[in-house]
């Protein structure tokens, strides 16, 4: 007789057990009881020494050499080099004034210098602000005016941003600009007001190095501001997101938790489950086409590299050829990132056939239905894990993994341990299961709030200590999560809710499909029609009529394009790879006017 599956509960319950790697304490966060793991270290301070100590002469990242460098130029970075130049600039900072609890803004693209600023800034017992390093000029100087960071630390391409604006910035109580790369090979001009500062060359009072190898006023608590990350800012100025010391260590704990469920629910023992949290013997390449300043990049990704003492290989920026060479070259084990980085890899059959990943892991925006079924097919041996997350709730809070997920392509999956989730309607009242509404998450790693925004934490946060996600979908009997769209991206048709997931799974159905953004048109009879902009699989052509014909044979009639505009290259992605969608909805209106609101395609519209 077949063994039972373990339901999601009874995994929890296993693997949360006293006296667990994962066993779980109730404290009080943000006003309200949560749950936190136990084991799960105290603070970034701490954590960082530790790994770095311990991963001393293992290669911590892999990456280009700093422009003006030849393109193909590479450099290697151990952890304990990094460590030493941490130590360096840490005891640098204090001496231009910066203590505990003071912010020290990092601005610039993925590098070893990014990372030992931010373990600096951690070692010193201050707040790391990561900017995004792909805002316009306005955006970072709001960005900058809203946190006031003592220092700002960025690289050639944000100092060349910054520069113009810097009595602006110093206006603001922003203080002084400083580059880690050497700026000499550009402009004056371009550069005027930014000092470079090369971290291995820094002359500081190794007193002062002593001190903070003591922690000497260095010591901070978890309930202490840890590091300030900035939401998309797609539809508005970028909000401020708090994190504690607490709340972004919990992910070292919960990122091993979609491993352990999934050897459970295969019927693996608790002892092998457990064992999923433990570095692996042998160092893991990790390909990062994530940015440092995002969530994903930051805790969901480096955290865990350093706690596994893996390598982190960086781009100079996002290329697939790029990303592919380095695969082969580097030896890579792992990619993380959002589905369209793995969706890319796929389509652009540039690994050798017998290459294989030892995992893949996505988020941050739904992927196609069909990609999880053409991972495994291509990579039969690989884990493959779909993980929910937001800047707000400190990384990952939601996943689906291994046979789940290849069984239930379309599903998010269920909440982390230490986490809840629930779907309420508009009246912020729980629903029953299978009742479309809005996500609510809760738990000890969801962050403190937004920076100096009463009014979006009063709209975000509700009493009782749950956070409104602005996502719509279900939760079915199982407690499994199918998200549907965002609240703000539902297409309404003649009063009826068509979620653009439903729209983009059966278009990219069709092979030829890259991606499909869903986004709807006016119409002066159903108020709105549904209408997909979409680029190709390299090599692929097709027309906005049989791209609808196809995928009429897959939805159903509301919810069917009838209008489609074909991308001359990539849809428009975010730093963090997000479809622009509002960029994406701005030209397909256009388009939709200019051809006279009219369906492309000989069906006709009906009720």
């Amino acid at each position: 007789m077949a063994k039972k599956q373990l339901t999601y509960a009874e995994c929890d319950a296993l693997i949360t057990a006293p006296g667990s790697e994962f066993e779980m304490i109730t404290i009080l966060e943000n006003g309200h009881q949560q749950r936190v793991w136990k084991n799960a270290p105290p603070d970034f301070r701490n954590f960082f020494e530790g790994v770095m100590q311990k991963w001393a002469d293992r290669v911590l990242v892999n990456e280009p050499v700093p422009e003006p460098a030849e393109y193909d130029a590479r450099q290697d970075v151990t952890y304990g080099q990094a460590l030493k130049n941490a130590y360096d600039l840490a005891a640098w900072l204090r001496q231009q004034g910066v203590g505990r609890a003071d912010r020290v803004a990092i601005g610039g693209l993925n590098s070893s210098y990014w990372l030992t600023a931010f373990v600096a800034i951690n070692l010193l017992g201050g707040v790391p602000v990561c900017l995004n390093s792909t805002l316009v000029q306005d955006a970072q100087i709001h960005c900058l005016g809203l946190t006031k960071p003592k220092v700002v630390l960025v690289d050639m391409k944000d100092a060349q941003i910054l520069s113009p604006v810097r009595d602006q910035l110093k206006a603001k109580g922003v203080g002084p600009l400083y580059s880690w790369n050497d700026l000499s090979h550009l402009p004056a001009h371009l550069t005027a007001g930014v000092t470079s500062l090369d971290f291995s060359k820094l002359k500081v009072d190794q007193k002062v190095v002593a001190d903070v190898k003591a922690k000497k006023g260095c010591a901070v608590k978890g309930e202490d501001d840890a590091l300030i990350l900035f939401t998309s800012g797609t539809t508005s100025l970028p909000k401020g997101v708090l994190i504690t010391q607490r709340q972004g260590m919990q992910h070292i704990h919960t990122a091993s938790i979609p491993a352990a469920r999934a050897a459970l629910r295969a019927g693996a023992p608790v002892s092998m489950a457990l064992g999923a949290h433990a570095p692996p013997p042998e160092q893991l390449n990790v390909l990062m086409p994530v940015p440092l300043f995002h969530v994903t990049g930051l805790l969901a990704v480096t955290v865990r590299v350093f706690f596994a003492g893996s390598k982190l290989v960086f781009q100079r920026r996002w290329s697939v050829p790029d990303a592919v060479k380095l695969c082969i070259d580097q030896k890579i084990h792992m990619i993380s990132g959002v589905p369209s980085i793995a969706t890319a890899i796929l389509q652009s059959g540039l690994l050798p056939k017998d290459f294989q990943f030892a995992a893949l892991s996505y988020g941050g925006a739904a992927p196609a239905k069909r990609l999880a079924g053409d991972v495994q097919k291509r990579f039969p041996a690989a884990f493959i894990n779909h993980g929910w997350g937001m800047t707000e709730a400190a990384g990952l809070h939601i996943a689906i993994s291994g046979q789940d997920y290849i069984e239930r392509p379309d599903a998010v999956g269920v909440a982390i341990p230490i986490g809840a989730m629930r779907i309420v309607d508009k009246n912020r009242k729980e629903v029953p299961p299978n009742t479309l509404g809005v996500l609510h998450i809760r738990g000890g790693n969801v962050a403190k709030g937004y920076l100096d925004n009463p009014k979006a934490n009063a709209e975000a946060y509700t009493d009782d200590g749950w956070f409104d996600t602005g996502d719509v979908g279900i939760i079915n009997d199982e407690g499994i999560l199918y998200l549907r769209d965002r609240a703000k991206d539902m297409i309404i048709r003649g009063g009826e809710n068509i979620a653009s997931a439903e729209v983009e799974n059966g278009v990219t159905q069709d092979p030829r499909i890259a991606e499909a953004a869903a986004v709807p048109v006016p119409d002066n009879v159903l108020g709105e029609l549904v209408a997909v902009g979409v680029s190709l699989a390299p090599g692929a052509s097709a027309t906005p009529e049989s791209i609808m014909e196809a995928a009429e044979k897959r939805l159903r009639y509301p919810a069917r394009p009838v209008f489609v505009v074909v991308w001359d290259g990539d849809l428009p992605h975010n730093a963090n790879g997000k479809l622009l969608k509002n960029e994406i909805k701005e030209i397909v209106q256009r388009k939709w006017k200019e051809q006279g609101g009219k369906r492309v395609g000989p069906a006709k519209a009906r009720l």
